[in-house]
């Protein structure tokens, strides 16, 4: 998740509030959302995902443990899974959601850093899927890979990925309320509002005036991002 900080203690940022909910993918594509967890103490991690279509309807989950480096190295791993998935069964018009900020700036910018060769790999995967689109989320848009993930670490470390045609019992509320498009509420700073448009966030929208961003919730299905005056 996105984190903002100051050089001025004393200065506050304006907030704002806006409704998040779990957006469904454009008619006859899939969404794939992401995530990875990390324990840093035990050097454990683990990774989840969970491919969905227009409807909601789930389509295939996948969760595994692995020994964990950081978190970015993580969440890089549960793409990475979910995309070599979606390639191998032959999953096309895929939309990918994450709630890492840092996943979509290293896909993006990242030249050199002890992530390259996954970042390679990934990037590698996704022009094999016809570059399919990424963009962030919130943690309340992504609560199903969250849960995966959760479950993937506290899994027997295995070279085998687990995968699940069927939703556990656990996640049937959960996959409803996406469904129904139960919606979340959330403050956030309007200081990351520009940050968070170009992750392609679809809840919040800017002006072109700095000094007078704003967030909003977005209506748009597909989260197709406005300039709002």
């Amino acid at each position: 998740e996105f984190k903002y900080c100051t050089n001025s203690p004393n200065h506050v940022p304006p907030t704002t509030t806006i409704s998040i909910k779990w957006l469904p993918p454009t008619h006859l594509s899939l969404k794939l959302n992401i995530d990875g967890s990390f324990k840093g103490k035990y050097k454990k991690g683990g990774i989840g995902g969970i491919f969905r279509n227009s409807r909601g309807d789930w389509i295939l989950g996948y969760l595994n443990s692995a020994i964990a480096y950081t978190p970015a190295y993580m969440e890089l791993l549960a793409l990475k899974t979910g995309l070599q998935l979606a390639l191998d069964k032959t999953f096309v018009n895929l939309e990918i959601e994450t709630d890492a900020t840092y996943v979509i700036s290293l896909l993006n910018n990242d030249t050199c850093s002890i992530y390259s060769n996954l970042v390679t790999e990934c990037r590698s995967l996704l022009k094999k899927l016809q570059n399919s689109p990424i963009q962030h989320n919130f943690r309340e848009g992504n609560k199903v890979a969250h849960f995966l993930a959760t479950q993937g670490s506290k899994q027997a470390n295995s070279t085998a990925l687990y995968l699940m045609e069927q939703p556990p019992n656990s996640l049937l509320k959960v996959i409803h309320e996406d469904k129904i498009g139960c919606t979340k509420r959330r403050t956030i700073s309007t200081a990351i509002v520009t940050n968070l448009v170009e992750l392609g966030n679809p809840f919040v929208t800017c002006t072109t005036d700095v000094d007078n961003m704003v967030a909003e919730p977005m209506n748009e299905p597909n989260g197709t991002l406005y300039l709002c005056n």
